[in-house]
């Protein structure tokens, strides 16, 4: 169990991501990365990107804002900020759950509900909507989840936590025999890089406005569903996103899912 400070620490954030219909999962597009293998390492420890919080300490808005961190993040390895209004995130989570009065007594939000929106209706950040085409990918498939991450910019991720997880820890990791206490709930966050492949090797995930290393251990055992998505309007001027990837492809990829 947590320690007395640990308790603390918890108690300052939120999660707010409802789990997903399994027959709606089922009928959502469904990327496939083909037989490119990913990079053995994908570290953007250059990029000078950091996720935002708002708000997940007080709403359980994580949907809404791993999407707005997936945007900036994207933008990002594009080169550019993405220039977004802060108060458009938990509003934006108001629209997808029906603007209640009070967003503090809502329950969260489905991934699958919050990417249906956005892609419909758009994700106004402030300067500009946001509309992305978006696909599953395979949470079973290591190489899937890390070609999401190398090839489209940023893992879409929803994660079950459990007490321990909820604990200020150096690296959330999992170990054969070791109770990690019960189900705390869903949570949205976002996936960036890693270092490695291997079961051991971390990865960075964001989440409550800060980077969290974790294990591909610690993912297989949380991982419940996994989103790839391509904003058009984070392109670069000469239509390619970073890497010189051309948009045109990764928007057929998506499409043809």
């Amino acid at each position: 169990m947590a320690a007395a400070g640990g308790a603390a620490w918890r108690a300052r954030f939120m999660l707010g991501r409802i789990r997903h219909d399994p027959v709606a999962l089922a009928r959502a597009p469904s990327h496939r990365f083909g037989a490119v293998p990913p990079p053995v390492v994908l570290d953007r420890s250059a990029t000078a990107f950091e996720p935002g919080l708002y708000c997940n300490d007080i709403l359980p808005d994580c949907t809404a804002v791993a999407l707005a961190n997936a945007a900036r993040g994207v933008a990002a390895l594009n080169g550019f900020d993405l220039v977004l209004d802060p108060a458009r995130v938990p509003a934006f989570y108001g629209a997808c759950v029906g603007n209640p009065a009070d967003l503090a007594a809502t329950d969260g939000a489905v991934m699958l509900d919050v990417l249906a929106r956005q892609a419909a209706s758009g994700f106004d950040v402030g300067p500009q909507t946001l509309h992305g085409l978006y696909a599953t990918i395979d949470t079973r498939s290591r190489s899937a989840l890390a070609c999401g991450m190398a090839r489209l910019g940023v893992g879409y991720w929803g994660v079950t936590l459990r007490e321990r997880d909820m604990e200020r820890a150096p690296v959330w990791d999992v170990q054969r025999g070791r109770d990690d206490g019960d189900v705390v709930g869903g949570h949205a966050v976002i996936a960036w890089d890693y270092d490695g492949l291997g079961d051991g090797d971390t990865l960075r995930i964001g989440t409550w406005g800060a980077w969290q290393p974790t294990t591909w251990a610690w993912v297989t055992a949380r991982l419940d569903e996994a989103y790839g998505i391509v904003w058009r309007q984070l392109e670069r001027a000469d239509g390619t996103f970073f890497g010189g990837i051309a948009a045109d492809g990764l928007v057929a990829e998506i499409e043809a899912a």
